[in-house]
């Protein structure tokens, strides 16, 4: 065997090693999130009863090797029912606020790219995105991109009446409202 070849093998077997070794160390460590999850539920992360404490609004954080990995949900106080309103994409976008409305007919999931709005009545929901249209790396769809991107920040979110609410980009002084009571009803 030449040393060219020996090297190659050397280098090879490396290689296998590392891959061997973060496998062993990785894959347990991930795999506890995951066991811990199903047997005792994902992570609440954040959680916020409506002003009527008849609901809570909460967020889960479940296991990923590249967090966070989030779903916004909600239940009635006595935890009989729930309902999950939307998962947060991966690795990209995450939680900042949950507001409930005064009368506790709305609430507002504040993320890092959407403002996401459920009327409890009924359980309609819209989606506000606040960020801007990505770029690909390449001019292809199997391209990548480095992360969301820009977004615009929330200034401000109001509830002025009820089955509305009001909200106001920073450096904008455009204020949007948003009339969930017009919104058609499926019940």
């Amino acid at each position: 065997m030449n040393g060219n070849n020996r090297k190659l093998i050397l280098s090879l077997f490396t290689s296998i090693s590392l891959l061997i070794t973060l496998a062993l160390v990785i894959v347990p460590l991930f795999a506890f999130g995951y066991v811990d999850a199903i047997i005792n539920g994902p992570d609440t992360i954040l959680e916020v009863p409506s002003p009527d404490g008849q609901y809570l609004a909460y967020v889960i954080e479940a296991p990923s090797i590249d967090p966070p990995n989030q779903s916004l949900m909600i239940e009635r106080k006595d935890k009989s029912r729930f309902l999950p309103i939307a998962k947060l994409a991966e690795d990209i976008d995450s939680i900042k606020e949950i507001m409930w409305s005064p009368d506790s007919s709305i609430v507002i999931y504040h993320s890092r790219l959407y403002l996401t709005a459920t009327r409890i009545s009924d359980w309609q929901t819209i989606r506000i995105y606040l960020g801007v249209e990505r770029r690909r790396h390449k001019p292809v769809r199997r391209a990548t991109f480095s992360s969301a991107g820009p977004h615009h920040e929330v200034e401000t979110i109001r509830f002025p009446e009820s089955g509305c609410f009001t909200y106001q980009l920073k450096d904008n002084d455009k204020i949007h409202k948003v009339r969930m009571n017009l919104l058609p009803s499926f019940q």
